[in-house]
């Protein structure tokens, strides 16, 4: 793989140009060859590290490690032999006379933003100086794919963020259209727009908003380590080589206690998960994780929908393909929210039959800290952000600590239970076919209109063909 990376006022440029055998398709085709980030710093500014590194993050899932990867900007000797020991990639283009990057000292700690639950209570759990970045989806010139992805509530979280005081930065792109399948080439993606801006701002660590389902893979319905996990053994040394240690402050928390954190935090005001959603404070409803986010917001506040509103949300494509999903995604969530519904005295058959296949509440452990996860959050902030988590979030016992370990129902008896809960569903089908069929014209008609507009823009006179 060859990476073009070009920098002119106001916009970084990557082009992808596949080597021998590429680009590779496992993880989904390659559409597009160029993305584009809006930014705000000069030419020239920028660590040439950080613009290699972003571009390896835009290129990723099309490189084969056998190929080596070439770029017009030389590296450090440091990020190639970073890259080569973690996710085993060759880099090529290698200046031996740079110095890496070096970690400033002081520094400003950095957060790749989203606007969604798990990124507000991280920025919360931050200090007061910590920058936001957020990479907002743009479609290319001429781009014809329509997308269920709304990007308006996004933007209105940024300006909430400002609002209270907060730094944040919002970068366009249009990387998510390099895949056939519209989304982020790769998870780190999202911190490319922090990587360009790093050396403006004198960032020092790179921080995500993932919690401890995702970070100890319990939504997979087992438990992994932290640290052995590609955050942190394959591209922590990585983002170290370029001075931005990975911190994720609230890997040892769980979805329970970020929805606390949104619940009580000023910072609140700017969360929603929801992608669909036309405006901040109005999720779609109708997503999996619209769903979700239903009966964690009960089990914070202890009020519930009613319980035929509970079921006819579960009961859309979306969400019930979650809760038939064997072990369910995030099932320690699921699992306490629906028993913490049923003990509050709902009524619903759906949520009865999900606790059958769930098994005990996990509760004892999930509302507090698993402490091993901050021993992973860099100095000099590990300790201010421990006393801010300790303060929603007490430590795990030692015993609580041993249960989060010992997580794991893939070997679970759970054969009556699936076959109950797929009879509830197939005597309850979904009742949205037609707002399926209405958010479906409504997409086909922006591409319509997408289309057309660019068809005059290319009729006006001086437009290139």
């Amino acid at each position: 793989m060859h990476l073009d990376i070009g920098h002119r006022p106001g916009c970084v440029e990557i082009t992808l140009t596949p080597g021998h055998g590429e680009p590779d398709t496992r993880r989904g085709g390659l559409a597009r060859h160029t993305a584009s980030f809006s930014v705000t710093v000069a030419p020239r500014s920028v660590h040439p590290d950080l613009l290699v590194l972003s571009a390896v993050l835009c290129a990723r899932p099309w490189v084969r490690r056998q190929t080596t990867v070439t770029s017009n900007l030389g590296a450090s000797r440091a990020l190639a032999e970073a890259l080569r020991a973690g996710p085993g990639l060759r880099l090529g283009s290698v200046d031996a006379g740079l110095e890496p990057r070096a970690r400033p000292e002081p520094g400003v700690p950095g957060l790749c933003f989203s606007g969604g639950t798990d990124s507000v209570a991280t920025l919360a759990m931050m200090p007061e100086a910590t920058r936001s970045y957020h990479l907002l989806r743009r479609a290319p010139e001429g781009e014809r794919r329509a997308t269920m992805f709304d990007t308006r509530a996004a933007r209105e979280s940024c300006d909430v963020v400002r609002r209270l005081g907060r730094r944040v930065d919002v970068v366009d792109s249009d990387v998510e259209y390099l895949r056939e399948s519209m989304g982020f080439p790769h998870d780190f993606t999202t911190a490319v727009p922090l990587l360009l801006h790093a050396d403006r701002d004198r960032l020092d660590v790179v921080a995500w908003g993932a919690p401890l389902e995702a970070t100890y893979r319990l939504q997979r319905g087992h438990y992994r380590d932290f640290a052995d996990s590609p955050f942190i053994a394959e591209w922590g040394p990585v983002f170290a080589a370029v001075g931005l240690p990975v911190c994720v402050p609230i890997a040892g928390v769980s979805e329970l206690v970020t929805s606390e954190i949104v619940h009580t935090h000023a910072l609140g005001l700017a969360a929603q998960s929801c992608v669909r959603g036309p405006r901040l404070g109005s999720p779609c409803g109708r997503c999996a994780k619209c769903a979700r986010k239903t009966l964690l917001a009960g089990a914070v506040s202890g009020q519930w929908p009613a319980t035929d509103v509970l079921e006819r949300q579960w009961r859309g494509a979306e969400p019930r393909g979650h809760l038939l999903a064997d072990p369910i995604k995030v099932e320690p969530v699921v699992a306490h929210t629906v028993h913490r519904y049923l003990a509050d005295g709902g009524h619903s058959t759906l949520m009865g039959l999900v606790a059958d296949k769930v098994g005990p509440d996990p509760l004892p452990w999930l509302a507090r800290s698993y402490e091993p996860a901050l021993e992973l959050v860099p100095e000099p902030y590990r300790a201010e952000i421990t006393d801010r988590l300790h303060r929603v979030a007490p430590p795990m016992s030692p015993a609580q600590e041993q249960a989060v370990r010992d997580y794991d129902v893939r070997g679970e008896d759970r054969v009556a239970a699936q076959q109950a809960l797929a009879s509830w569903f197939d005597a309850h089908p979904p009742q949205e076919r037609w707002s399926r069929m209405r958010g479906r014209a409504r997409r086909e008609a922006r591409a319509r209109m997408r289309r057309a507009r660019d068809s005059a823009r290319r009729l006006l006179p001086g437009t290139p063909a």
